[in-house]
């Protein structure tokens, strides 16, 4: 009797653990489905879940080399890299299992900060702002040091992508009815030049047409004049200006001239910063090249 009790108890103990188990799954593969779908994916599969799984697997350190929502040799090569680090079957194919690995690595991601990076670059990285990263890690300011660990939220705010997709461009939005009243005067921003990654802080002195800014400190200045290969010029750099977690597409000049308000930060005056439809304040008309650089910031 002793011996059937055991084994009794024994087997409704194994039922137990594989029907909570079963739910677990179940739970957490509801959490994929939302972002992977229910579907089988592979090469040859598109669409938007498709770019879910590129951007995941890139964030995860496999990188799918774009993301843009089409399952090919590099995502499947991505895919059974996946695998193999997880000792799950190697085949490509991204069913159940792979999802719900996926949504578990994903949502349990971490980011170790390397000498040189910023939180502008981070959230490039990732394809979200840098607001959602400081509130998910109770930052008070930009500053991130090399060996601090953020945790990189899953369904933080995300940047606003561009039209390929890559969710690292800015929002292409009007100077009169929208940048010139989120980026007002006296509001600092971040500014991240697009060909050089480099960031530094500004702060909108002033300007009717456009944006009249300066560097906030002289270290700000020194990162600017990184971006411009060392040397000041009027040549249009493409630029996003990031303010209250909005990424919005412009463009700059490097040249200080004019007036100024600060004067301890190693910049002799102002430069101007450029949106959709600004203008010249000395004619009053579009600059195409600043317009242009603009549509670059945007993804166009």
């Amino acid at each position: 009797m002793i011996i059937k009790k055991t084994t009794t108890s024994t087997i409704v103990s194994l039922v137990l653990i594989v029907v909570f188990g079963l739910a677990g799954v179940f739970a957490f593969s509801q959490q994929a489905l939302a972002s992977y779908g229910d579907s089988l994916l592979y090469w040859g599969s598109r669409g938007e879940y498709v770019k879910n799984l590129q951007r995941d697997l890139t964030s995860l350190g496999y990188d799918t080399y774009g993301i843009d929502g089409i399952f090919g040799a590099n995502t499947y090569n991505a895919v059974v890299n996946f695998q193999k680090a997880k000792g799950i079957t190697v085949d490509g194919l991204v069913g159940p299992v792979t999802k719900s690995l996926l949504e578990e690595s994903i949502n349990n991601l971490y980011y170790v900060v390397s000498p040189g990076d910023t939180l502008n670059e981070i959230s490039r990285k990732y394809g979200i702002t840098v607001s959602a990263i400081m509130k998910a890690n109770n930052l008070n300011s930009y500053m991130i040091y090399p060996g601090d660990r953020l945790f990189i939220p899953r369904n933080g705010t995300t940047a606003t992508p561009s039209r390929s997709g890559s969710g690292y461009y800015g929002e292409l939005v009007d100077w009169w009815t929208v940048a010139s009243k989120v980026f007002y005067v006296g509001k600092i921003a971040t500014v991240t030049d697009v060909d050089t990654g480099i960031s530094y802080q500004v702060i909108r002195k002033g300007g009717t047409n456009h944006a009249d800014c300066q560097p906030l400190t002289a270290s700000d200045t020194a990162k600017m004049k990184q971006a411009y290969g060392g040397s000041w010029s009027w040549t249009r750099h493409a630029i996003i200006v990031e303010v209250d977690g909005r990424r919005l597409a412009a463009s700059q000049n490097g040249m200080p001239h004019g007036g100024q308000s600060i004067y301890d930060n190693d910049f002799p005056g102002h430069f101007c910063i450029h949106f959709l439809n600004s203008r010249t304040h000395g004619t009053d008309r579009v600059d195409e090249n600043h317009q242009a650089m603009v549509k670059k910031a945007a993804g166009l």
